[in-house]
Parts: C-alpha cells; sequence; structure tokens
C-alpha cells in the first residue's frame, strides 16, 4: 500500500511539473493587427533553420517565405521570419503560443519588426492565419488558430483563453485588410 502511495505521489508531482501553460499576450483585433504591423504578407514558407542565439541561451528560427502578395510595407518578393523555438543539437525549445511554420505552409502573416530588425509575428500566434483549402468548397480559407496563448483585453481588463481555430473565407478577409490599409 505505501508502494502504491509513493507511486501515486510520484506521478501527481510529475504531471503538475509537465503542466503547460499559456503565455499571456494583449489581444488584437483584425484591426488592430493592420494598425500595428509594419509589413502584412500572404506568402508560402518555403525553408526554415533554426540556430542558436548570440549567448547560446534560445533556439531561434528563421522561416524564409516567398511573397505572393504585399497587402502592406515594402516586398522584394522574400520576408525572413523569426520566431523563439525549434529544435537543434538534438535540443527542443518552445514557447507556449509562438507559431511555428513548415515549408510550403501558405500564410497571411501580419509582421512587426523585433529589436534586432528582423520580422517576427504580431502578437506572436495572432500574427499567423494558415491558408487551407474547404474540402467542400474548393475555396481558400484563413485558419487562425490561438492555441497556447491567453489573451488580455484592456478595454474590460479580462483574460481569456482560446477554443477552436477560427475559419474564414481568405478573399473577403484580403479585400478587408486591403481597404483598411489604405483608410
Amino acid at each position: 500500500m505505501r508502494k502504491l502511495s509513493w507511486l501515486f505521489s510520484l506521478w501527481y508531482v510529475l504531471t503538475l511539473s509537465l503542466r503547460v501553460f499559456p503565455t499571456t499576450v494583449e489581444k488584437f483585433t483584425l484591426d488592430d493587427l493592420v494598425q500595428k504591423s509594419g509589413r502584412i504578407i500572404v506568402g508560402k514558407c518555403i525553408s526554415h533553420e533554426s540556430r542558436w542565439n548570440d549567448r547560446n541561451t534560445l533556439i531561434l528560427t528563421t522561416a524564409r517565405f516567398v511573397v505572393s502578395e504585399s497587402l502592406k510595407g515594402s516586398s522584394d518578393g522574400f520576408v525572413n521570419v523569426v520566431t523563439v523555438g525549434g529544435t537543434l543539437d538534438g535540443i527542443t525549445q518552445t514557447v507556449s503560443g509562438m507559431p511555428a511554420f513548415e515549408p510550403e505552409e501558405e500564410v497571411l502573416l501580419f509582421l512587426e519588426p523585433s529589436k534586432n530588425g528582423h520580422w517576427q509575428p504580431l502578437g506572436m500566434s495572432q500574427g499567423k492565419f494558415r491558408i487551407l483549402r474547404n474540402r467542400q468548397t474548393g475555396e481558400q480559407e484563413v485558419v487562425h488558430s490561438l492555441s497556447g496563448l491567453e489573451l488580455y483585453d484592456p478595454s474590460s481588463r479580462s483574460l481569456s483563453q482560446q477554443g477552436k481555430p477560427s475559419r474564414a473565407p481568405l478573399k473577403p478577409m484580403v479585400e478587408r485588410i486591403r481597404r483598411m490599409v489604405r483608410n
């Protein structure tokens, strides 16, 4: 009985220590994303590469995108986006709420410059919308997943965690963003 109690206690402690806590960031509306972004692009990830930062304390991943449409900011046809986390030398680092990118993945990105002058997703995962084809209609849609984020709404002074990803048609969203950028 004592051994069973000890095993249960060990399991409980390990379970608590492995819990993933969300990252808390300010909640952005689409209007906020458009206004605060330095660049907004539609593109496809063509590669990604992880490296250690200068102090060897963080893994940084640079994803390279070919830009199919630039909605805000200038574009030379490509953009590099740097995120914290990745796998290198057999070590994986993750940051809850930080988006990851895979080659061939199509996205709508809201980007801001980092302190180092690199482009990064605005509001972590809030700045990444995956582009997928709807199986029933064949139309392209944006899928917005905020998994791992806890959003702080300054107007209501409240926190919220996001549930399942939201979906919307791509073309009307892009048109709406174009209008917002013009105004």
